[in-house]
């Protein structure tokens, strides 16, 4: 007996199962916001940017003519063959994916990369305003700012002007060690908010861009920077 089952585009059959290479675990990511999804041979991981990691066990999938649907208890995978862009970057991937968790339906891409263009040319280069930490607006008088050069990051966090290289893959980008200037701020509010912008960008980051054509940069513990495109005269 057939049973169909409709997800979207998704046509689902109730048919014997594919097995997945336990030695090639399925990848899926997402952005605004930023999560991903890892399925292995016995576990599915979901991972929001700054929120708890939820696991369940994989249950057999629903294959189908375009995909298969993963129902586990609380949540539900839907992987469908269409191709797929994550709209942060150029990549192409090779399926779309759904993921309904507690009610909320979140969308993103999965599988193998088709295509593929250096995200920091697409999404992060160039200069950047600091506009505002953990939701409040920079100090008055003060003009923190950003720049993406090819692998390098450069800017000025209050007071005293930084540089180091960082990586961005999948989403998520991760500074290395950065050098700094030293000199002492003129206001104590001012040695807070650097403080604040230094630690914030020594944390790994998920990256994802408003609609207003901002760069929001957030951290496990809810830490944010929000960076406006700078103007130039």
């Amino acid at each position: 007996m057939i049973k169909l089952a409709a997800a979207g585009a998704l046509v689902l059959i109730a048919l014997p199962a594919y097995a997945q290479s336990n030695a090639a675990p399925y990848r899926a990511l997402g952005t605004e916001p930023f999560w991903s999804l890892t399925i292995d041979g016995s576990t599915i991981r979901y991972e929001p940017a700054g929120g708890r990691v939820v696991r369940v066990a994989k249950p057999r999938p629903i294959v189908g003519f375009n995909g298969e649907r993963y129902q586990a208890r609380g949540m539900t995978v839907d992987i469908t063959h269409v191709e797929c862009s994550d709209g942060m970057s150029d990549r192409t991937f090779h399926d779309t994916v759904t993921v309904t968790l507690r009610g909320r339906t979140l969308r993103g891409c999965g599988g193998e990369v088709l295509s593929e263009t250096p995200e920091q040319t697409s999404l992060l280069e160039g200069d950047w305003r600091i506009e505002s930490i953990n939701g409040r607006l920079v100090a008055p008088r003060t003009n923190p700012r950003v720049t993406f050069n090819g692998a390098r990051i450069s800017g000025n966090a209050s007071c005293n002007n930084f540089n180091g290289s960082f990586r961005f893959e999948r989403g998520r980008l991760t500074a290395g060690r950065l050098a700094s200037t030293k000199m002492a701020c003129a206001q104590r509010m001012q040695n807070v908010q650097e403080s604040s912008v230094l630690r914030i960008l020594g944390e790994p980051l998920s990256v994802s861009r408003n609609r207003n054509g901002k760069l929001v940069l957030t951290g496990a513990h809810r830490t944010r920077l929000v960076l406006a495109p700078e103007r130039r005269l």
